[in-house]
């Protein structure tokens, strides 16, 4: 199984003949009372990803079960606990609990999909009994208050069941991928401790103590490498070549993956082919906002499946209508997401200050942002009063990109768990570009050990001789520790087309090899190695048609090794002893 940063450490240990391993585990005791959990652990978080600040559990000495600290649930509190992701494996999550008589209650959920789908929750009242509520059923159980008591979830995702135990007396066993609600997925993502109540949110008070992760069948785990981790060509015009990147999953598991392509466009063509809006809303009929004064950002998504068609366009206008008067407003223009699972809006690359008005806000670019070709994020910061509903939403939610938010200073996007569309809009004009680069997969699913080449055809149609053209490819997948990897290419425009890009004559010796090889080619600029996870271990520049390459301090094993010429490029494997 693949190491995963949020474990802190890890531990075989057998019980009734049956191998397991502790994956996580944490009893509070090596903190400083007073402190905030994840602000002292990173392997911990909360809702919106903000350590230290009210949302944070924070360490108590006033109950333990193994002395002297627990964690104190309390307030606002909303602490998560992310498993990784996953989807196979049988895991048992294990805690103990204290609900004190004196509080109004407390509560807990587990998660199948971080901050968006609820696996159940667990609700506890101050007088020793609860409720779970999974697949729109309630499972009453007791309990006591004021003392100790252990709690036992237990997780079979290769037999899709579940079961809770509280106080050593099983609630319930079900259909792990139901929801509260609906069915749902098959994935363990997070558990989530707030300071909820059966009565009322945010009035929650418990203590959590001794908590632990154990893997009784291991997850399998699929991993996502590429190779070549750049791409270069020299092409002469209206000529067209075929590069090859190859995908490969040395993991356990299946990975899913998805390939967008970028473009590197510094001088958009802006002559008017006609504004043209883009929007998911149709009819603003509610308005909504919050009870609090507080600040926000709202955003809607466009695919980049919608955008290829503009590439080269510039973003010009970005409109959102208001209702009431707010303080002060920015629009906002992001990078594109993670997409597997789907993050929401990336990175801000853009951002205006405007005057809100009541009614249609069109706030012109004084840079228009340029279409690249990947997913479009367009949205608004607002600075709200209290008791204000400024921002309009219709009756339908269209799909998964058109309603996202954020509050405050959190750096995590929640996508809508409602019904409706945001009501933002973008215009785009200018004269698209004529695109230069085709794959032949853009998705796919590859099994455990599973390689494949994927082909993209560079074609220079309509370009001049001196061009220099550059691209990326972003590689998404379901590997938890490469969400994506970013691939380069660079197309040269020259007068006569060089070899094919993968059939350059290169030699590589001896191989198997110990502690070096050499390397020869006509005319080596450049020479990278990589270990079979796509990552570069090893990198050389030079100007000669004969290296040596030292090999003595990499691990035994299979490596691509990478030789750039100055007529193109190819990969071969190399076996190191």
């Amino acid at each position: 199984m693949k190491k995963t940063l949020l474990f802190t450490f890890l531990m075989a240990i057998v019980m009734f003949g049956v191998a397991q391993t502790v994956v996580f585990s944490d009893n509070f005791d090596s903190y400083t009372a007073g402190s905030y959990l994840a602000q002292s652990n990173s392997a911990w978080t909360t809702w919106d990803n903000l350590p230290g600040t009210s949302q944070d559990g924070v360490i108590s000495t006033a109950q333990a079960a193994s002395t002297p600290n627990s964690l104190y649930i309390s307030g606002s509190n909303d602490q998560v606990f992310p498993f990784g992701n996953y989807t196979s494996g049988h895991y048992t999550i294990a805690f103990n609990y204290y609900v004190p008589s004196s509080g109004n209650g407390a509560y807990f959920n587990l998660q199948h999909i971080l901050l968006q789908q609820w696996a159940f929750e667990c609700f506890f009242y101050n007088t020793g009994s609860g409720y779970i509520s999974v697949n729109n059923n309630t499972y009453q159980f007791t309990c006591s208050c004021d003392t100790w008591f252990p709690i036992l979830i237990d997780v079979d995702m290769d037999n899709d069941l579940a079961s809770l135990t509280i106080n050593n007396t099983l609630v319930h066993t079900w259909t792990f991928s139901s929801t509260t609600s609906d069915p749902g997925t098959n994935q363990l993502a997070g558990i989530n401790f707030y300071a909820g109540c059966p009565t009322n949110p945010q009035s929650g008070t418990y203590y959590v103590d001794d908590f632990v992760i154990t893997e009784l069948n291991a997850a399998l785990i699929g991993e996502f490498a590429v190779s070549p981790n750049s791409l270069y060509t020299s092409i002469a015009p209206g000529a067209s070549e075929n590069l090859n990147l190859a995908l490969n999953n040395p993991g356990t598991g299946s990975t899913n993956y998805k390939i967008i392509t970028t473009y590197d466009i510094p001088d958009p063509d802006t002559t008017s082919t006609g504004m043209m809006e883009m929007a998911w809303w149709q009819l603003g009929v509610y308005v909504v906002g919050f009870d609090s004064a507080c600040q926000y950002d709202l955003a809607v998504g466009f695919p980049d499946t919608m955008m290829r068609e503009h590439i080269g366009k510039t973003l010009r206008t970005i409109s959102i209508p208001l209702s009431a008067e707010i303080t002060s407003a920015k629009i906002r223009v992001y990078s594109m997401g993670k997409q597997m699972p789907m993050d929401g809006p990336g990175e801000i690359i853009y951002e205006q200050s405007f005057t809100p008005i009541i009614g249609f806000n069109n706030v012109t670019l004084e840079e228009p942002v340029i279409i690249d070709g990947g997913d479009l994020w367009i949205g608004v910061w607002i600075d709200q009063p209290a008791s204000v509903r400024p921002f309009y939403i219709d009756s339908v939610l269209r799909n998964n990109y058109s309603c996202w938010s954020k509050k405050g200073n959190s750096t995590v996007w929640q996508p809508s768990n409602g019904t409706n569309d945001l009501c933002i809009s973008a215009f785009i004009d200018g004269t698209p570009i004529t695109t230069w680069l085709d794959i032949s997969s853009t998705e796919g699913i590859l099994a455990a050990g599973e390689g494949q080449n994927i082909s993209l055809n560079v074609n220079t149609s309509g370009m001049s001789i001196g061009e220099s053209h550059t691209a990326k490819l972003h590689c998404f997948s379901t590997d938890p520790d490469n969400r994506e990897l970013v691939v380069p290419v660079t197309m040269n425009i020259v007068e006569v087309s060089v070899n094919d890009y993968n059939q350059i004559e290169v030699s590589i010796y001896p191989n198997p090899s110990s502690e070096y090889v050499n390397v020869t080619a006509d005319l080596i600029e450049r020479v990278e190695i990589f270990n079979m996870a796509g990552q570069k271990v090893l990198e050389k520049s030079c100007n000669d048609s004969h290296v040596v390459i030292s090999t003595g301090d990499l691990s035994s094993g299979t490596y691509l090794v990478t030789v750039i010429t100055n007529s193109g490029q190819t990969t071969k494997k190399v076996m190191i002893r």
